[in-house]
């Protein structure tokens, strides 16, 4: 039994097929199949079966692989506690994060860790909602920063969650808009005015309904991949929108004179941000320093 023979089911069963591991990997199908099938033979128990969506783990592969992904954690610990300076630490430590996250503490955060472990290569994605838990599940992403409502928040048997910090809900517009003249601003008011949101249709269906209660009563003027796209129709008091006060205490745009940033008074007017990771997987070092750094971010613009 060699410790690559684990790696690769351990990664098999994140991917799905022999192919996909081996473009992960940089190693040749036909070299993963051999090793896969000589490990099978050794232990006189079939690991994988075929199935119309690739390779899926039999119950007792379930066990197995569970059982080498313990043992790769604790290689991967035992060759960092072997390296005592910070400095002297390799390898890769890669980031799937909502924007919101990504366009306030997330940079700052990178930074820090950038300067500590100049050694680790550093990937950061941003994307949405939905894509940021596929891409932990799928083993894209080490780590994932994502949002949810405290009511909302579900648990995944196969992810394991941190929380990082609350954010309230802020409505952001023109000032010349109706609504400046008001301290908090409450959900019912907003019904009869246009916003602008993020096109990914099912994050922004989830994040307004929770708001609004029904997703058909929102006017939606314009959605837009673009984040700087809802900018211009707000600083041409066309539209409103919805923002977390972390994004309106980072971004400038937000601090304007122009513009008016309210309180939502609502039955869900706070975000919970949270890191998620695979239970089955540890935090690597820089991913630990990682977690850390974040949340002395957040504590730092509360």
């Amino acid at each position: 039994m060699r410790i690559e023979q684990l790696i690769y089911i351990t990664e098999i069963a994140k991917t799905g097929s022999i192919a996909n591991t081996a473009e992960r990997l940089f190693v040749s199908s036909p070299g993963i199949s051999l090793a896969i099938s000589s490990l099978e033979e050794e232990l006189g128990v079939k690991i994988f079966e075929r199935s119309r969506t690739g390779l899926e783990p039999t119950e007792t592969g379930k066990k197995l692989i569970e059982r080498a992904q313990d043992i790769i954690n604790r290689i991967e610990e035992f060759k960092s506690e072997a390296k005592c300076e910070a400095s002297e630490i390799e390898g890769q430590l890669s980031i799937s994060a909502v924007p919101g996250m990504c366009r306030s503490i997330v940079p700052k955060t990178l930074a820090a860790i950038n300067e500590k472990f100049p050694k680790v290569h550093l990937q950061i994605k941003e994307t949405h909602l939905f894509q940021v838990r596929k891409d932990v599940l799928n083993g894209e992403a080490d780590i994932g920063v994502i949002y949810s409502f405290p009511s909302s928040q579900e648990e995944n048997q196969q992810l394991a969650a941190t929380h990082i910090i609350d954010s309230s809900m802020m409505v952001c517009f023109r000032k010349d808009s109706p609504l400046a003249n008001k301290d908090e601003i409450f959900m019912e008011e907003l019904h009869k005015y246009p916003f602008v949101a993020s096109a990914n249709v099912g994050d922004t269906k989830k994040f307004h309904a929770f708001i609004f209660g029904e997703y058909h009563k929102i006017n939606f003027l314009v959605q837009s991949q673009n984040y700087e796209t809802k900018k211009h129709f707000i600083s041409q008091g066309l539209a409103l929108c919805l923002e977390s006060d972390i994004t309106t205490k980072s971004d400038p745009f937000f601090q304007r004179e122009d513009i008016v940033v309210r309180p939502l008074i609502a039955k869900e007017q706070k975000l919970s941000y949270y890191c998620i990771k695979l239970k089955n997987q540890n935090y690597s070092v820089a991913g630990k320093e990682f977690l850390k750094e974040l949340q002395a971010q957040a504590n730092q613009i509360k």
